[in-house]
């Protein structure tokens, strides 16, 4: 069990403390602010307002620091931004609504992105809204974008610990492939 302690809201004092950077990615209205807010506030309204640019976070996470960004997902300011936006990101994360259009976009998404980070950084997604009727099965998401998948529910806030363990996995195995470089 994590301890949600260790994941909380701090100002970064030391300026000479690399951040981790993660960034979420995806088309509007998949959940990517709702994702930031449940890895770092108590409370998750069910209020939707398009994100204009990015939201950003930073996060201590046991010894590390996070720099959590949210990147707007309107198609044409993705297409424009998207290739600065995750410049330098350690974990991307493709937020997907689960629908079986929006997975194929995300796939498109994900394509461009390999493209414009090739091996630097691990792109993950993430099918979240799997409470609503239609939805497309975690493993079914997986096998069409081709990249590990985790199920989600953004707005329960009892999947809170379980984000933070794939958070965890994933920066694990991101630190393993920075050392093996």
């Amino acid at each position: 069990m994590i301890n949600l302690n260790s994941f909380k809201v701090q100002r970064v004092q030391k300026l000479n403390e690399m951040p981790i950077k993660i960034s979420f990615i995806g088309y509007p209205a998949t959940g990517k602010t709702t994702l930031l807010k449940l890895l770092t506030e108590n409370t998750i309204t069910q209020h939707y307002f398009p994100t204009q640019g990015f939201d950003f976070k930073t996060v201590r996470f046991g010894n590390n620091i996070i720099s959590l960004w949210d990147f707007g997902g309107q198609k044409s300011y993705l297409k424009m931004n998207l290739k600065s936006f995750i410049f330098g990101s350690d974990l991307i994360f493709v937020v997907t609504d689960s629908t079986p259009r929006n997975v194929l976009n995300s796939k498109k998404l994900i394509k461009i992105a390999n493209k414009n980070i090739g091996s630097e950084s691990q792109i993950i997604a993430l099918a979240n809204k799997q409470d609503l009727p239609g939805h497309m099965e975690t493993n079914r998401v997986e096998n069409v974008l081709q990249v590990k998948t985790y199920g989600c529910t953004a707005i329960d806030s009892n999947e809170r610990e379980k984000l933070f363990k794939v958070v965890k996995n994933e920066l694990d195995k991101a630190s393993i492939r920075k050392r093996m470089r």
